[in-house]
């Protein structure tokens, strides 16, 4: 009777290591490969640009790829940001030439811009005041603010072409911004 855990704990051992055994056949192996995404398009809302995104990762089993992302870009908001994103592109390959795929990227980007300033200063004459000129200045700004993109798309072979929806905040403008954005591109 003292033996009954120990042999009911040994037929659990036995047969957990035979289920492992007998999947483990069963499961191929992942193939795990490098994946570089180089992609150009615009970017359209009540601002209007250019972006340019380059994405360095994996893609496993041709399927799915996941890689950190930066890029640049042009616009009428912040003038010029540079992203940093994860991304996330997952490929439904059905044995055709033109392939499906859907794109999901999130981060934070950098905006630059210039804010010109107009200042009053006083003129001195033999060490007083004697009148106030208006001068003008460009004050060199930056700001961080939120960078995410979804879309859909297509590849063919190396190239490939995605649309979808941005969602932005610039802090030029201190609001949610988002739009839509149209990218070509190619990948290897």
């Amino acid at each position: 009777m003292k033996n009954i855990p120990l042999k009911v704990s040994a037929i659990i051992f036995i047969a957990i290591v035979f289920a492992n055994a007998v999947t483990a056949q069963e499961i191929s192996p992942k193939k795990i490969s490098y994946n570089f995404i180089n992609e150009y398009g615009f970017i359209a809302s009540k601002n209007v640009g250019f972006t340019s995104v380059f994405v360095n990762g994996i893609k496993i089993k041709n399927s799915d790829a996941i890689g950190i992302g930066i890029g640049y870009g042009i616009n009428t908001a912040s003038y010029q940001e540079v992203p940093l994103f994860l991304n996330y592109r997952h490929y439904f390959n059905r044995g055709r030439k033109l392939i499906p795929h859907i794109n999901v990227a999130i981060g934070t980007a950098i905006n630059f811009w210039d804010e010109d300033v107009r200042e009053r200063v006083p003129v001195f004459i033999n060490g007083n005041i004697d009148h106030y000129e208006w001068q003008y200045k460009t004050n060199h700004l930056y700001g961080f603010g939120l960078y995410s993109t979804v879309a859909s798309g297509f590849s063919v072979k190396a190239f490939s072409f995605s649309a979808g929806l941005f969602f932005r905040t610039f802090p030029r403008e201190k609001d949610f911004n988002a739009g839509v954005e149209v990218k070509v591109g190619y990948s290897f």
